[in-house]
């Protein structure tokens, strides 16, 4: 195995890129909770971070059905699911115009980084969620469904 290693005793070979979730992530209830399409999900949009991108991270439901090898309503839910959950939020919905016939994916910023658009500071809002609270409301005038009002939980 000669010439795999410096004068230092170091690996000459490069580590290729990597992501990392975090222990605290992994440790919160809100990803112990996540249904395995939304896990898979967010491993999915962790691979597009790029470090510069917060804020511009473009998926789609149909190409994240692509890469789950589910169907477009499973990753849709997955999607939403995880920004129900907190773990990241829309920052531009898709849109499609009928004139020009132009489309645009939904953008997406994770929240437990600095949002590289704005330069504001990653909210971290999954650490508030907890199990058995409802945390968004369904409404028929918002756009995705969901609102941001917090509910009381029913007992």
């Amino acid at each position: 195995m000669a010439g795999k290693h410096d004068a230092t005793g170091r690996s000459r070979q490069k580590l290729s890129q990597f992501f990392a979730i975090e222990r605290y992530i992994f440790a919160s209830p809100a990803f112990r909770s996540l249904s395995l399409p939304a896990r898979a999900a967010y491993l999915e949009i962790l691979n597009l971070y790029s470090g510069s991108n917060n804020g511009r991270i473009a998926m789609s439901a149909n190409v994240m059905s692509g890469k789950l090898a589910t169907g477009r309503a499973t990753a849709n839910r997955a999607l939403l699911e995880l920004e129900a959950k907190g773990f990241m939020v829309s920052t531009w919905r898709a849109g499609f115009n009928m004139k020009s016939g132009s489309r645009r994916a939904t953008e997406w910023r994770l929240t437990c980084y600095r949002c590289d658009v704005t330069g504001d500071r990653p909210p971290k809002t999954f650490m508030l969620w907890q199990a058995g609270k409802i945390h968004f409301a369904v409404s028929s005038q918002s756009k995705s469904g969901l609102t941001t009002e917090q509910l009381p939980c029913a007992t």
